[in-house]
């Protein structure tokens, strides 16, 4: 079976999306192709391309269900070829905006031969939107993290060291970190990222003169990442949900854990599936006791790690995840 996979959201790009979408192309090289963009094409171009290309593929996947999914069910009603949705949260919020959108996308569920979710939390979403037996898939980590996972050991430091990598958006919770320890001078914090918010963090950082303690990291490979992970003692995320974005789960808390980091995140549906390993908070009032437990207690740290590592072994290499597609092919 041939599949056509198209999107503009795939690796080199960063991000959950585009990580996901390489890990199925990685455990399908034969069967999957990607059609890539770096951007969106028009509606219309879309439509003959995907209709064009389809000719050479007995199914169409899809991971943006507007618009994209919009020329998936209409080309297949013109070439009767099955197409499959994958979504991961926003992208579902998204597409119920307005009565408008939420008719369409009800159509386009509802005629795929499947919907492939995220989590348990989002699949429960799309069953009370009315589509029946999505496929729950989790975001996975790399095999190249596994593997640097296996010889890569903590480091030890007298400081006790922080890391949040996300994109730098309000939601993600960095301003919110920064506030909470200020007044912790054995706590150092490494940010990685880059967004419309690095300019206030910078600010804040300067304003609170905590330039020796806190640093942003605009730019890491993926390479340098595991030294990042393991250099750290806690990994903090406190993503909220913002009025058009959430966390739909949150593979950079796998990552941590995988490198024996515990995490802390805000209990919110679907990123309470990705913490195995570490403190979820109610909200951002708990996050400075949080922060505090772990800080002070090197064996719960010790523990939550190693629980942590297990925990994404056991469940979420992309092996393990990426093979559910199988029943589809």
């Amino acid at each position: 079976m041939k599949i056509l996979l198209p999107t503009h959201d795939y690796p080199p790009a960063r991000g959950g999306v585009a990580r996901y979408l390489g890990a199925i192309k990685e455990t399908f090289s034969e069967e999957v192709d990607v059609l890539y963009w770096k951007e969106l094409p028009g509606r219309l171009a879309m439509f003959f391309e995907i209709l064009r290309e389809m000719k050479k593929y007995d199914a169409l996947w899809i991971s943006h269900i507007l618009p994209i999914g919009t020329v998936a069910w209409l080309t297949s009603m013109i070439n009767r070829k099955p197409y499959v949705v994958i979504l991961h949260g926003m992208d579902f919020d998204l597409s119920r905006r307005n009565i408008w959108k939420g008719w369409l996308s009800k159509k386009i569920l509802k005629n795929a031969q499947r919907v492939v979710v995220n989590s348990k939390a989002l699949a429960r979403e799309v069953l009370e939107f009315g589509i029946a037996n999505p496929l729950v898939v989790y975001p996975a980590v790399s095999d190249a993290f596994v593997e640097s996972s296996s010889f890569i050991s903590k480091q030890k430091s007298d400081q006790i060291r922080l890391l949040t990598v996300a994109r730098l958006v309000e939601r993600k919770g960095h301003l919110d970190v920064i506030e909470a320890i200020k007044n912790q001078k054995n706590i150092n914090y490494t940010i990685v990222g880059d967004g419309e918010m690095r300019k206030e963090i910078e600010n804040k950082i300067n304003s609170l003169e905590l330039q020796d303690r806190i640093q942003v990291l605009q730019h890491v490979s993926d390479r340098k990442l595991p030294e990042l992970f393991s250099q750290s003692d806690i990994f903090v995320m406190p993503a909220k949900k913002s009025v058009y974005d959430r966390e739909g789960f949150g593979i950079v808390y796998l990552e941590a854990q995988l490198f024996q980091t515990p995490v802390i995140a805000i209990n919110t549906p679907g990123v309470n599936e990705a913490v195995g390993g570490g403190i979820l908070i109610n909200d951002i009032s708990e996050l400075k006791n949080a922060i505090d437990k772990l800080a002070n207690d090197s064996n719960l740290r010790s523990t939550l790690g190693k629980k942590g590592r297990d925990f994404v072994i056991s469940d979420f290499t992309r092996e393990k995840q990426m093979s559910k597609l199988k029943v589809l092919l």
